[in-house]
């Protein structure tokens, strides 16, 4: 690893947490953005690696941003995160543990399953700040959510709590508190690492052929 903002933690049986490690808020940046797609692709790689699990050691999962999210090489970099990550072959769960905005909302998006816990919010702001989001962001969002529940979201900057998030489909289960986040984590993990892999690369290749094409395409 290049960077110290990334960190990988193993938990047995071929499960491996990436942790995003930029505290205390994981502002994300084109440095942080490019090492994290090429630490998916390389865990994707990994024969040894059965789940990649996307984490955090902080209170925030992922809320900071600042103008140079608005950079050419900031969106260069957001892209190609979002496109390695939803592309991945290995099943991914996200394990939100506190709020999560904007790029890092996005993020999670890509995964195969999302789990967060009480007492996290999650908004996409730009509304407010003047963020933008990237091209392929803007592909994966408008596929990924409802188009009333991004037109809530993004029209009116307004930040959600998790049982709201559940039922948007934006997170799949709701923890009561970190100890139950990391049992959910696992135990799904577990049952991730229990289907056979070609069958679950092929479906997975299958039903996200389409959104993966316009992502692709709106990368340039």
């Amino acid at each position: 690893m290049t960077q110290d903002w990334l960190n990988r933690r193993e938990h047995g049986a071929g499960i491996v947490e990436l942790q995003l490690g930029n505290g205390p808020s994981n502002a994300l940046s084109p440095g942080l953005l490019q090492d994290f797609a090429q630490q998916i692709a390389e865990l994707d790689a990994s024969e040894a690696v059965e789940v990649i699990l996307i984490g955090s050691p902080f209170k925030a999962f992922s809320v900071g941003t600042d103008s140079s999210q608005n950079s050419d090489a900031f969106k260069t970099a957001l892209d190609t995160a979002l496109i390695t990550l939803f592309s991945c072959q290995t099943p991914t769960i996200a394990v939100v543990n506190g709020d999560i905005h904007g790029p890092g909302l996005s993020l999670i998006l890509t995964c195969d399953d999302r789990i967060g816990v009480t007492k996290s919010g999650y908004s996409y702001d730009g509304v407010h700040s003047g963020l933008e989001m990237s091209a392929v962001e803007t592909v994966l969002v408008n596929q990924m959510l409802d188009q009333n529940v991004l037109r809530r979201l993004a029209l009116t900057g307004q930040t959600i709590g998790p049982v709201a998030a559940r039922n948007y489909g934006i997170i799949d289960i709701v923890a009561e508190d970190q100890e139950d986040l990391w049992m959910y984590a696992l135990r799904e993990a577990k049952a991730y690492a229990a289907l056979a892999p070609d069958r679950f690369s092929k479906t997975k290749t299958c039903i996200r052929a389409h959104t993966l094409n316009l992502m692709r395409s709106a990368a340039g």
